[in-house]
């Protein structure tokens, strides 16, 4: 964009200006758009600083207090509280189960037998 002013003496002036258009963010728990004054961004994702609360009791964290796990944010005691449930992140977050370990019969001895 350029601006077109007069001087006292009558000469042109040209000034350029530019405008910066913002993409809007969205927050990634309510989908609405984040405001600079509301932002708080944590990872890759966006949040309103009242939208970043626990997704198992609401209670709302700030940057020193939260624990993050397959995209969800969790305050610290239902993360390890959910953790202990199972005793594995998996299976304590209502994901697909721990995978088991194998049993004894079926890893292959190392062993060899001589005859």
């Amino acid at each position: 964009m350029k601006i077109h002013t007069s001087a006292s003496d009558s000469s042109p002036l040209t000034r350029s200006a530019s405008v910066r258009v913002n993409k809007t963010t969205k927050c990634a728990a309510c989908q609405k758009t984040v405001y600079p004054l509301e932002k708080l961004v944590v990872g890759e994702h966006t949040y309103h600083k009242n939208c970043f609360a626990c997704s198992h009791c609401s209670t709302k964290l700030n940057l020193w207090n939260y624990a993050s796990l397959h995209g969800k944010i969790y305050c610290k005691p239902h993360y390890n509280q959910l953790f202990k449930a199972k005793g594995n992140y998996d299976e304590g977050f209502g994901h697909r189960p721990h995978k088991e370990l194998p049993s004894a019969e079926d890893v292959p001895s190392n062993r060899t037998r001589r005859a």
